[in-house]
């Protein structure tokens, strides 16, 4: 029953982004704030429903879980009433610190669960931190020309390079993970690789191509928009289902 339950809020969730997608466009609304809230509630039931089909009740699985909510309190934040000339920039901070929050909640729940299948410390070193900066640094300075970010507001600029370093931080974790959890597996290391390594890898360009539509140029980009919405929600529910085969 609770597998068919998982299915069907797999395809409801199918059906409801695209919905999003085009009720967001080219202003939210109030039904682009119904299907959204219902497609972030869906990625939060999916984890919940992993929890019990798997019967997996480690830190990692409750870990991510809170992780989940916190993008859920971010998305409302993020979607609440904004003057097309006027955005409530402290709706956006606000919906902005869940979202980091959220990410460094996703960091510690897979450095812990590395550290349960691997039985050894997998603390977050300076060479990640460095690496991390580095590979943020690279995609900022690529895209900077095709995008255009506007980097006038200081507090902005700091924030976005924060919050980048840390989504990478996040990547790097996450294919970490994958990668041990495959090794050191069953038959399921696969799903585990795949669910964290593509999560991680969609997270990255979804907040990436948000920056730019929130701070940069590519506000009326409907490309850019819908990109950022379908690889978000695509790695909120990757993360969900990675809780089917990894504990820890």
């Amino acid at each position: 029953m609770l597998k068919i339950l998982l299915i069907i809020c797999i395809l409801l969730f199918l059906v409801f982004v695209p919905l999003y997608d085009r009720a967001y466009w080219p202003e939210p609304t109030k039904k682009s704030l119904l299907f959204k809230m219902i497609s972030a509630s869906l990625f939060v039931l999916v984890a919940v429903l992993s929890i019990f089909i798997a019967d997996n009740k480690s830190e990692y699985a409750y870990t991510m879980l809170l992780g989940f909510v916190l993008g859920w309190i971010g998305d409302l934040l993020m979607h609440l009433p904004h003057k097309p000339d006027k955005p409530n920039m402290k709706l956006i901070y606000a919906g902005a610190a869940s979202f980091l929050v959220g990410h460094i909640v996703y960091i510690i729940a897979f450095v812990k669960a590395t550290e349960v299948i691997t039985r050894n410390s997998s603390d977050i070193t300076l060479a990640e931190i460095v690496a991390a900066a580095m590979i943020y640094i690279a995609f900022a300075l690529m895209l900077k020309p095709v995008f255009e970010f506007d980097y006038s507001n200081l507090f902005m600029k700091v924030t976005l390079h924060i919050y980048g370093i840390f989504l990478v931080i996040a990547f790097i974790k996450a294919c970490k993970l994958g990668i041990v959890y495959y090794v050191c597996a069953n038959e399921n290391g696969i799903f585990g690789l795949l669910t964290t390594l593509l999560g991680g890898a969609l997270f990255f360009v979804s907040d990436l191509t948000l920056g730019m539509r929130l701070i940069g140029r590519s506000k009326g980009n409907k490309k850019i928009k819908s990109l950022s919405l379908y690889t978000y929600f695509g790695a909120q529910m990757l993360y969900a289902l990675s809780i089917l085969f990894i504990r820890g």
